[in-house]
């Protein structure tokens, strides 16, 4: 558990994990240069099972979390943030399953925002294979949920690089990935905290200079040497809150059967699963489209990818041909 000012909320994460039902472990908390009072609260708790580490200053998220790694000597090692709250058997639940599956070497689970508006659970897809398929473009799992068997980790060299700041989860996963499976749980074992202080609010936009370099990673794997038009388009077409004109959307059906057909030549992912993703996006773009209107449908139609739209498909027909109904 990296901690760097989380007075208001470090208590209650740590009991959170001391007193789940899975008892035998060691809650390895590392104060990273915090200025509040997050050290005092955490010398407050009286479990020996807790230790405590000081970095000498601030290290940033970085280069604790790879402390952590290194100082870690279970057989597993689980992350926690210093402002969530784990659910009582979280970790009885994961190592359960991480010991009746010896080929997965991390295992999340899903998670529930509160403090924002509204509470949402976010469900992460399952099993390797769609996992795999996520990472060509989004982080499919949630990083304060999972736990890691260091084996692996260790065997591989896998440690979170600098490089990818305030990203390092996504960029750890991509990479890890090409070594072992990687799963979550159909649980929600931990609750999200949303505060104006956390860093994905504060960072947003290095972390999405992070994300879209290491999206643009990912595709050089499929396409390698794109465009620099190309990698624009690409880097649109996962800008989920960019609107797009009814020439975007035509840019965009092209690039889309680029990617598919790259994918059926390369065999870099499941084809059906790559499909059902690509046809997904498709139909966000639509749905983004700020020239709603037949125009706008019939280039969404017009597409093989159209026929794989799923449950979002009459919402965007009313969209597209203004019945507000």
């Amino acid at each position: 558990m990296p901690v760097h000012n989380a007075a208001p909320y470090v208590r209650e994460a740590v009991d959170s994990i001391l007193s789940g039902s899975y008892r035998q472990l060691e809650l390895l908390a590392i104060n990273d240069g915090s200025t509040d009072e997050s050290e005092a609260v955490l010398r407050s708790i009286n479990d020996p099972r807790l230790r405590i580490v000081n970095n000498p200053l601030n290290l940033g998220v970085v280069a604790t979390l790879n402390r952590g790694l290194d100082m870690a000597d279970g057989e597993y090692v689980a992350r926690m943030d210093a402002d969530d709250v784990s659910q009582p058997t979280r970790l009885e639940r994961q190592m359960h399953f991480m010991d009746g599956n010896p080929l997965v070497g991390v295992c999340g689970t899903w998670i529930k925002a509160f403090g924002g508006r509204p509470d949402a659970i976010q469900r992460m897809p399952l099993g390797h294979a769609d996992i795999y398929t996520q990472l060509f473009a989004f982080n499919p799992l949630a990083h304060p949920t999972v736990m890691c068997r260091l084996k692996l980790f260790r065997e591989h060299l896998l440690r979170y690089s600098p490089s990818a700041t305030h990203a390092e989860d996504l960029d750890l996963w991509m990479r890890a990935a090409e070594h072992f499976k990687l799963a979550n749980l159909p649980i929600v074992a931990l609750h999200y905290r949303v505060h104006p202080n956390q860093v994905t609010r504060m960072q947003s936009a290095a972390q999405m200079r992070s994300v879209d370099m290491l999206r643009l990673r990912q595709l050089e794997r499929l396409i390698p040497h794109a465009g620099a038009e190309e990698t624009l388009l690409h880097l649109t077409l996962f800008d989920v809150a960019r609107h797009l004109s009814v020439g975007d959307l035509q840019l965009t059906k092209s690039w889309l059967d680029r990617l598919l057909a790259a994918n059926d030549a390369a065999g870099l992912y499941d084809v059906r699963r790559f499909r059902a993703f690509l046809a997904a996006r498709w139909l966000n773009a639509a749905h983004r489209c700020s020239e709603a209107g037949t125009r706008a449908w019939k280039v969404w139609r017009s597409s093989q990818l159209a026929a794989s739209g799923g449950g979002g498909f009459r919402l965007l027909m009313k969209k597209m041909l203004g019945d507000r109904g």
